[in-house]
């Protein structure tokens, strides 16, 4: 899985000059690619985790950029840090 995960990385950076957003829970991470990696270093992290709390986030990263914290009604999302570090991202 973590050769997948960074054959997409190097290509999507190499083809749009951006780093991927990862969107992940922190047991499915930990499990299937573990640590070691150094996603955390350049990816941003969008964490699900339907709780009161962001919890302990994937091993390699150190903050998340998006937290996911439920699905009802629809996705509610919350974005870690201020609003022209969200244009930032979007616009590149």
């Amino acid at each position: 899985m973590t050769s997948w995960i960074r054959n997409f990385h190097n290509t999507y950076f190499s083809t749009t000059g951006r780093y991927p957003v990862i969107y992940t829970s922190t047991s499915w991470w930990n499990q299937c690619v573990g640590s070691g990696h150094g996603f955390g270093a350049t990816v941003p992290l969008w964490v699900a985790r339907y709780a009161s709390a962001v919890g302990t986030l994937p091993s390699g990263w150190t903050y998340y950029t998006f937290w996911q914290y439920s699905s009802t009604p629809i996705d509610q999302n919350r974005f870690n840090g201020a609003y022209d570090r969200l244009v930032a991202l979007a616009t590149g």
